[in-house]
């Protein structure tokens, strides 16, 4: 009895485990599972996260900086008062000399007693003026944050945009296979009629064998596509980050996609080349240099700070007060000037303003690019909408095509190539129209990435 309480138990986990391992996922819950678990995101939201602790230390800078040093020792080489060579030196009567001398022996010190120090020192110290270099620290490490936000937003459009491409890939090889197995299921329909004809003696044997290879070439056909599809399925499965021993079925329509994305308003060209989060990048990089450049001048200015120290020790006095405690304070102001550091700082500003050169010159090139991507994608979307427009009518006349074509076979009219031909120019333009269709749909995603679009 014990037994199979345990192993009910034991089934009933695993069972819940496997539907819960088990995902059925539309487009937007694929988007969402990349966006929260992709590890590029995760990187990027760590940069963030180190702009904003650069900015809390560029911040310390407005605050005094305290500290506090203590050392006890024990030493051989404290100064000890030991008597010089005698000096005779004459006595004196209410300033008169007498006459007489004595000879006197004065004390010197000598570093040759053992004994223990302690000294403890508290020091503050306070920069009043730096030349705005505080200011401009806090400001960079502000720009920086947003230089990384653009890259993080421009790395989930990317993500974003992937995911879509693959994930149109996915369910357009779904339909299309879809599409071969109804195409199999009447070839297998007319295998049946061809034997029948064949055991009546109205067809030949080789009506047959015709359609066994169809039926063969769809088989393989469809095998194909099974591979393909899984090669995409795991790449849809780590754009999300899923387990690899997860169950994950997209679900959604292509047909039904398109009808709902194809109205959408078209992306401009200028709304492109103002929100491109690359574009926002640069411009992002470019504000941080011109924080960095007047950094730089300020290097060459003078600091004034204001500091103060308090402090106490022992054992560091003349014997007989050695083992007496001493404590004091001072407090005042300071003036650093850097004189001269070899042309360090004209350098270093040098090189800002040659990185800022540059980036304006990506940004007129990036610019360029996604001029020259914005019209070769809007030139494709409408080829391929005409195109479509071109495969509903061919589509009308195939099907009309096939549906004359059947009833002539079945009444031995048209042969069986006849047959296949006009059921495998249905085929063709049905999977065609579904390509199609992909193609847009992957197009204006890539429309919507260039714009900054993350949705």
């Amino acid at each position: 009895m014990k037994k199979r309480v345990i192993f009910l138990i034991i089934t009933s986990i695993f069972l819940s485990f496997n539907l819960h391992a088990q995902k059925k996922l539309t487009l937007q819950d694929a988007i969402k599972l990349a966006l929260d678990r992709n590890p590029a995101i995760n990187a990027g939201e760590s940069q963030v996260k180190v702009a904003k602790a650069k900015n809390m230390q560029a911040k310390s800078s407005f605050f005094p900086k305290a500290s506090v040093m203590s050392k006890y020792l024990y030493t051989n080489n404290l100064p000890g008062m030991y008597p010089l060579e005698g000096v005779s030196v004459p006595v004196m009567n209410n300033g008169t000399p007498t006459g007489d001398e004595v000879i006197l022996h004065p004390m010197a010190p000598f570093p040759n007693l053992d004994g223990d120090v302690l000294t403890f020192d508290f020091n503050v110290v306070y920069p009043i003026y730096a030349g705005n270099k505080r200011k401009n620290a806090v400001e960079l490490t502000k720009d920086l944050d947003s230089y990384y936000n653009k890259n993080l937003n421009e790395t989930k459009a990317s993500l974003v945009d992937k995911v879509k491409t693959a994930y149109y890939n996915y369910i357009t090889i779904t339909e299309v296979i879809k599409v071969y197995n109804m195409a199999l299921e009447q070839l297998n329909k007319h295998l049946e009629l061809a034997q029948k004809a064949y055991e009546q003696g109205v067809r030949s044997e080789f009506d047959v064998l015709n359609f066994k290879s169809k039926i063969a070439g769809f088989k393989s056909k469809i095998i194909e596509l099974e591979g393909k599809k899984q090669i995409v399925e795991t790449a849809l499965k780590n754009l999300i980050a899923l387990p690899e021993n997860d169950t994950v079925t997209f679900t959604g329509s292509i047909n039904d996609i398109y009808k709902t994305e194809v109205y959408q308003s078209t992306v401009g060209l200028q709304s492109i080349q103002a929100n491109n989060y690359k574009i926002q990048s640069l411009k992002s990089m470019m504000n941080l240099l011109d924080k960095k450049e007047k950094m730089e001048h300020a290097a060459k200015l003078p600091v004034l700070f204001a500091f103060g120290n308090y402090h106490f020790f022992h054992g560091r006095d003349f014997p007989p007060f050695d083992k007496a405690w001493r404590n004091g304070y001072a407090v005042g102001l300071g003036l650093k000037i850097n004189l001269f550091d070899g042309n360090l700082s004209k350098g270093k500003v040098k090189e800002v303003k040659a990185n800022y050169e540059k980036l304006q010159n990506y940004e007129e090139g990036l610019k360029l690019k996604l001029r020259f991507d914005y019209e070769k994608v809007t030139e494709n979307i409408n080829s391929l909408k005409a195109k479509l427009d071109a495969e509903k009518d061919n589509l009308t006349v195939a099907q009309k095509a096939y549906d004359i074509v059947k009833v002539g076979y079945k009444s031995g009219v048209n042969t069986n190539i006849e047959l296949n031909d006009a059921q495998l120019n249905v085929i063709k333009i049905e999977t065609s129209m579904l390509n199609i269709k992909k193609e847009i749909l992957i197009q204006r995603a890539y429309l919507e990435y260039l714009k900054g679009q993350i949705q």
